[in-house]
């Protein structure tokens, strides 16, 4: 089942993005992240961004980021 859509999670954010995807969950921990889920990269004590690729990887199916890692 389908959560966003490219063009949702861009007009809920005020982003964009890039591609076309849908997300069926969001996590923000690469090690519990689903695929297709949308990975918000967080920053905090370790930085989320560190972490895009390997959630990518993992099949995560589009990251939310607030600047390119």
């Amino acid at each position: 089942m389908t959560l966003w859509t490219a063009a949702e999670a861009a007009a809920a954010t005020g982003g964009r993005a890039q591609g076309d995807w849908a997300v069926t969950g969001v996590s923000i921990d690469t090690r519990t992240l689903a695929r297709g889920d949308l990975f918000v990269a967080l920053e905090a004590a370790r930085d989320g961004h560190d972490f895009v690729a390997q959630a990518l990887d993992k099949g995560a199916a589009a990251a939310l980021v607030s600047h390119r890692p």
